[in-house]
Formats: structure tokens, C-alpha cells, sequence
């Protein structure tokens, strides 16, 4: 069989997916942190210019951001290779839409857990990791593994730039097995990285499923002891 006698150069390429799927999708993520933290900052100086940098990533199709950091970065004096041109243009469009994920959960805290939090002694960072994106993360999680199974597929783009990932070992093979053999493998070797994809993505949507459930536990303990009117998150109860 056509994949087993080239799995070799087909697991290579898988390995190489990996990766770069870890390197986007840890790029994307300090790249959201940064922007969230941008567009939440009191100062126009810093909130505007912050916006119209995300706003921009956001716009401009993916495709395009990969082709302008390769091709036109090296006139600017940074010269990266496929690889990490791949990896930080998709971290940057990756960062901007993270960005508002992030800023919408935390905005969904409601201010009094803020102030509970500051008469506790809690302030700065202290606060906003112990009581802040705790009860931010039942609303960030969904949104954002569905923005992390994107990063894992937008991968393939960098077979537009030459990586050997696991799209572009395909092309290869069946480029050269059209080639040397004749008759084209596409169907067997494109369903088969089909297959593949949806493996890693239902993998990713399946541990983000199980990190929502842990955020999720102090909400559902408390359902058996007090009225349902207050087992909802106070982030998640309309405003009166």
C-alpha cells in the first residue's frame, strides 16, 4: 500500500505539523495575553493604536499576512525562514482574534469580584489570576479551543511557503508518484490526511471539553444546595 510504503516520509512531515502547530498555537496565545492587555489598558495611547493593530490582523485574510511576512519582512532587515514565517504570522492573526476572546471573558467578571478580591488583600496580578480568569476561563475556554483547532489547521499554509508539513509531504508524494508510476494517489493520500486532521482537531476539542468541565465543578457542587436562581455564575447572570 501507497502509505505504508512511504509512512517514513509521511510521519516526518506529521512530526513537522506538530510542531508548528505547537509553536502557533504558543505564539497565538502570548500574542492574545499582549493584545488583550493592550485594548484593556486605561490610556488611549496605548488602547487605540493596540485596536487598530488587531482590527487589521483580523481583516486582512490569513493567506495574505503569510505571503506579506516572508516576502516583504527581508526589506525590512528581518529575514525569517518558511518555517518561522509560518509560525509567527499565523501567531500574530492567532493573537488578534485570542485577543477579544480574552477581554470579553475577563469584562464578564463582574466588579464586585474585583472589589471582594482587593478587600481580601488581593491586587494586581494576585487578583487577576486567583479570582479574575478563574471565573473568566467557563466563558474563554469554547471560544478559544474552537480558535485553537483553527491555528492546528491553518498549519497547512505553510505549505504555500515550502515547509515540509504534513500537506506538503502529500503534494509530494503524489507529485512524484504521478510522476514515476502514473495514475494520481490524490483521492487515498488527501482523504487519508482528511482523516488525520480531524483526529488532531476532535483530540484538541475533546481536552478542551474536559478543562470546561473542571472550570465548571464549583458551579455544579453548588447546585444541590442552594436555589437554582443562584447556581448561575454571577457572570453569567443578567444584569438587573
Amino acid at each position: 500500500m501507497l502509505l505504508l510504503e512511504f509512512r517514513s516520509f509521511l510521519l516526518e512531515g506529521l512530526l513537522n505539523t506538530l510542531f508548528l502547530s505547537s509553536v502557533m498555537i504558543a505564539g497565538g496565545t502570548l500574542f492574545a495575553v499582549i493584545f488583550a492587555a493592550g485594548l484593556s489598558a486605561t490610556s488611549p495611547w496605548l488602547r487605540r493604536p493596540v485596536y487598530g493593530l488587531v482590527e487589521c490582523l483580523r481583516d486582512i485574510p490569513l493567506m495574505v499576512t503569510v505571503l506579506m511576512v516572508y516576502f516583504v519582512l527581508p526589506h525590512a532587515g528581518l529575514s525569517l525562514n518558511p518555517f518561522w514565517s509560518s509560525a509567527l504570522s499565523v501567531s500574530v492573526w492567532g493573537g488578534a482574534n485570542g485577543a477579544h476572546i480574552i477581554r470579553a471573558g475577563l469584562l464578564a467578571v463582574p466588579l464586585g469580584q474585583r472589589e471582594a478580591a482587593m478587600s481580601s488583600g488581593l491586587r494586581g496580578w494576585k487578583a487577576l489570576l486567583l479570582v479574575i480568569v478563574p471565573q473568566a476561563m467557563p466563558i474563554i475556554l469554547p471560544p478559544y479551543v474552537s480558535l485553537v483547532t483553527s491555528l492546528l489547521q491553518a498549519s497547512s499554509l505553510g505549505a504555500v511557503l515550502g515547509v515540509n508539513e504534513l500537506l506538503r509531504s502529500a503534494q509530494i508524494l503524489i507529485e512524484q508518484t504521478t510522476i514515476a508510476r502514473g495514475g494520481s494517489p490524490a483521492y487515498l493520500v488527501y482523504g487519508s490526511i482528511l482523516v488525520v486532521y480531524f483526529a488532531l482537531c476532535w483530540t484538541i476539542s475533546a481536552f478542551g471539553a474536559k478543562l470546561e468541565r473542571h472550570f465548571a465543578k464549583p458551579y455544579q457542587r453548588g447546585k444541590a444546595t442552594v436555589p437554582h436562581s443562584e447556581t448561575v455564575p454571577a457572570v453569567l447572570q443578567p444584569s438587573t
